[in-house]
């Protein structure tokens, strides 16, 4: 018998040179998708070059977490949402923010892309999920393809925190049996 899979915590990487267009797009995710829960610090963003061409330098992330639960179902239209913001927040053609939602769930971390890799499922035409995180024996573990920020030790940490509320919101959030 099919069950349905537990709706997950939406978690939004932020990554920028400014702050600028990472609040712009912070406040218009918050309208899509609900209040925020959490919003770190700005984390060093330095596994990579990768985007500093387009997007300039120093880079860092920004993780935001948001209180209203989604499906799980939902991580293409969630990235299909990201992937707009990040075009109308683009100046000549270039982002200013790259933004990459996942969904935390009690058991792992998965992260949505438009980067096809052999270790990623087709979510839609042109969208592809990873299992970046695996929560097992009460720790978050890497995967092979698991993206060094990620894998280490202070980016688990922060989302065992995550992980943590998420599991406590599941709890109260949970209709209690009975009668009135």
């Amino acid at each position: 018998m099919n069950q349905p899979a537990p709706p997950a915590r939406l978690l939004v990487s932020l990554l920028a040179a400014s702050e600028a267009p990472r609040t712009q797009a912070v406040r218009r995710l918050a309208q899509d998708f609900g209040p925020l829960d959490y919003l770190s610090r700005p984390l060093a963003f330095d596994q990579t070059g990768y985007y500093a061409p387009e997007m300039g330098q120093p880079l860092t992330r920004r993780l935001a977490s948001f209180r209203r639960l989604v499906p799980a179902h939902g991580l293409a239209q969630i990235k299909l949402v990201c992937q707009a913001l990040e075009a109308g927040l683009a100046q000549e053609g270039r982002r200013r923010v790259n933004i990459d939602p996942g969904l935390l769930c009690a058991d792992s971390l998965v992260l949505a892309s438009g980067k096809r890799q052999g270790h990623r499922l087709a979510l839609a035409e042109g969208l592809w999920a990873e299992l970046t995180l695996w929560f097992h024996h009460g720790d978050y573990h890497p995967l092979p393809w698991t993206y060094p920020d990620y894998a280490g030790a202070s980016m688990r940490r922060l989302l065992g925190g995550l992980r943590a509320r998420y599991l406590w919101q599941l709890r109260e959030d949970r209709p209690q049996g009975g009668t009135p």
